[in-house]
């Protein structure tokens, strides 16, 4: 890596930790200025999105998986019983 292309990388990540210094700046500002039961229903819906929300994707990506392997073994079953059984003609 050259030095032009360090000092591009370096300057790309000063502006990504300027964005995100700023971006917590301004969430604790707006949770400043929060009742507190807008601030409990934010922390439920925030504890809902991080828990439920990933744990949905698991089990979807998980059963969509047993149904593509239950599926391949039922298909390969079904052509290998019609290639043994004779045609009636």
């Amino acid at each position: 890596m050259n030095h032009t292309a360090f000092q591009q990388f370096a300057a790309a990540l000063e502006d990504l930790a300027r964005e995100i210094v700023r971006a917590c700046r301004r969430a604790a500002r707006e949770l400043a200025v929060m009742s507190w039961p807008a601030m409990l229903a934010c922390c439920v819906g925030l504890a809902l999105i991080i828990s439920i929300l990933p744990l949905a994707l698991f089990l979807f990506v998980l059963f969509l998986a047993v149904k593509v392997v239950i599926g391949a073994f039922i298909v390969e079953r079904g052509t290998s019983l019609h290639k043994t059984t004779p045609d009636k003609e």
